[in-house]
């Protein structure tokens, strides 16, 4: 029933996940671990290659530091994805994705989210899903875990062209999906565990910016109707929201005071823009602790 895809640079990790699946799905699978320790290839393009020779018609994109927490989820899952206006399924997403720089969270209202995050060294649950739904709809996931039908990966393939590394490939594959006219989810009755806080470096940027590039036309795009004025207020949150977001993983360079004065500036009754500069010296003053230590 499902091809389990994972891109692997090490082998252990791989063969852990692999018995996670194995006595969680409650379904028949199969899983590929390609091996990339040498290879060095991107993720579009692993996926790309792996998906092509998948023995079943519902594919996973995993990452090998996930696991499943939930029995018998390939059940759960399988309805929801063989419906035809089913896109892509995941765990963390955006109901929104703005015509300015933005991540897969814009702002965090928002997010749909269903999944434990390792960070700092313990497990936080991020279950968002204000409407109580079973599948939320989003415009963009988070590539920890991807899931999809074989027919609309074929007609919708990661673009390898445009993103040859590691990021950025899961919010092009689900605005691409969500373009041709699919609808995206994320799965609330499922829960999965990521043990990875992500990479924030100027080949992120750099990909967030060809993505923004590629998409200029297209966006805003959001998973249900907004108002201008709802938008306008996703917009103003959405660019402190990455201010404060860049600051928070460290990357000054991107993001800096002159940001915040600039946004307070242009915005002086907005509560977001006089929160930065707090948050302005709380990340700054963390950044040279751990730099120091």
């Amino acid at each position: 029933m499902y091809t389990i895809i994972c891109c692997s640079i090490d082998p252990a990790a791989a063969a852990a996940l692999e018995h996670n699946i194995a006595s969680t799905i409650g379904v028949p699978f199969e899983f590929i671990a390609f091996d990339n320790r040498t290879a060095h290839q991107g993720l579009c393009s692993v996926y790309n290659e792996c998906a092509a020779r998948a023995r079943y018609d519902l594919l996973c994109f995993v990452h090998e530091d996930v696991r499943f927490l939930t029995p018998n989820w390939g059940g759960l899952l399988a309805p929801q994805l063989q419906q035809t206006a089913t896109g892509v399924v995941g765990f963390a997403g955006s109901v929104v994705k703005l015509r300015r720089l933005t991540g897969w969270n814009t702002c965090n209202r928002d997010l749909r989210t269903n999944y434990v995050q390792h960070m700092r060294g313990s497990g936080h649950p991020r279950r968002i899903n204000p409407q109580r739904e079973e599948f939320s709809p989003v415009v963009t996931l988070d590539g920890l875990c991807l899931f999809v039908r074989r027919d609309v990966w074929q007609t919708t393939r990661f673009d390898a062209a445009t993103f040859p590394g590691f990021h950025c490939y899961d919010l092009d594959f689900s605005l691409a999906v969500a373009a041709s006219g699919h609808t995206n989810y994320v799965c609330h009755t499922v829960l999965v565990e990521h043990f990875s806080e992500g990479s924030f470096s100027r080949s992120w940027l750099e990909g967030m910016e060809r993505l923004h590039t590629k998409w200029s036309a297209r966006l805003p795009m959001s998973a249900t109707p907004l108002s201008a004025a709802e938008l306008q207020r996703y917009d103003l949150q959405g660019e402190a929201f990455f201010i404060r977001f860049m600051w928070q993983k460290g990357c000054f360079d991107v993001r800096n005071l002159h940001d915040a004065l600039s946004y307070l500036r242009r915005h002086p009754a907005s509560l977001s823009g006089w929160k930065l500069l707090p948050k302005y010296l709380k990340y700054r003053l963390r950044h040279l602790r751990r730099s120091k230590a």
